[in-house]
């Protein structure tokens, strides 16, 4: 699943408790993180991974970030 649309599918409660087990406060996973506005740290990268629960990959979060072969090329063009 996409970071932005697990995001998306969080009802206000679960959005919040999400941030939480992410370290960040709901305004920043709804502004910052969700439209990948900011570069996230490594340790952002990984918690919300795990605390996705399985449901957000690695390679998904990476992608949704930018952080990949593609997305550093497109960065580098721009």
């Amino acid at each position: 699943m996409k970071l932005r649309e697990y995001i998306e599918k969080q009802d206000a409660e679960g959005a919040a408790a999400y941030a939480g087990r992410c370290g960040i406060a709901l305004n920043y996973l709804l502004l910052h993180v969700k439209y990948a506005s900011k570069d996230p740290s490594v340790t952002l990268i990984k918690a919300l991974v795990r605390e996705s629960e399985g449901k957000v990959s690695l390679a998904d979060v990476l992608e949704h970030f930018g952080i990949t072969e593609q997305g550093i090329a497109a960065k580098k063009v721009a």
